[in-house]
Parts: structure tokens; sequence; C-alpha cells
């Protein structure tokens, strides 16, 4: 999910990545959401919070932990591109308090394909 630093929903988005471990899915979506609002002109210059309920995976992102070795390049990817989009966060909020993105990565793990839908 990708929201601004208001709260607002800008974007919801599930993709299929098979079958993994939860913090290499999450990963993923951090990739993913940052391609999104690159490729996204409306969203340049705007304040961008990428929503995660996995803290482990914020807190590589965001370089508090590197985690795991097998990662290091995903992670690197996506400091890369977060740095070129200027004003994009990743940060961690628990599945009680994000039933959206809980329900996202749940189609996710079970439908094949991918969903995109853009707020107004």
């Amino acid at each position: 999910m990708l929201r601004d630093l208001n709260g607002k929903v800008m974007c919801l988005f599930s993709n299929f990545v098979g079958i993994t471990d939860s913090n290499t899915a999450e990963l993923w979506a951090f990739k993913k959401a940052v391609q999104l609002c690159i490729a996204n002109p409306e969203l340049w210059g705007r304040d961008i919070a990428v929503v995660s309920d996995s803290k482990v995976a914020v807190s590589w992102v965001n370089d508090e932990d590197f985690g795991n070795i097998g990662h290091i390049n995903s992670i690197y990817d996506i400091r890369s591109s977060m740095s070129y989009f200027g004003s994009l966060e990743v940060v961690y909020d628990s599945r009680a308090f994000n039933s959206f993105a809980d329900s996202l990565a749940k189609m996710g793990s079970s439908i094949v394909g991918d969903f995109v839908e853009w707020g107004d």
C-alpha cells in the first residue's frame, strides 16, 4: 500500500510472487512500490510512505539492521531507488492497525496475477 504522510491511501497493489518466505515477499513489495512511485509523475515531489507489517523487513530497508546476506542486492536496489525518488519512506504498521496491507498480502499469496488500484 502507498499512502501519503497524512494517511491518505494513494495506491493498493498485490502481486503473486510464488512460494517464498515472508521477508522476501515484503522486500519484493517494497521494490514494486518504489517502481510504481517512480513510474507515476503525479507522485513526484510528494511525501509517500510504503506501509508494511513486517518490522524485520522495514528495519533492513531503513538501514537499522542488514538482515539476511541473501537479500543484499534487493536491499541495495530498494535503498538506491528510494534515494532517487527523494521523499519516499518505508514505515512499519502492525497488522492490528493495517488491515489493508494484510488483506493485500493474503491476496498475493493466493491469487496468481497482479492487482494495482490507484486512489483519487
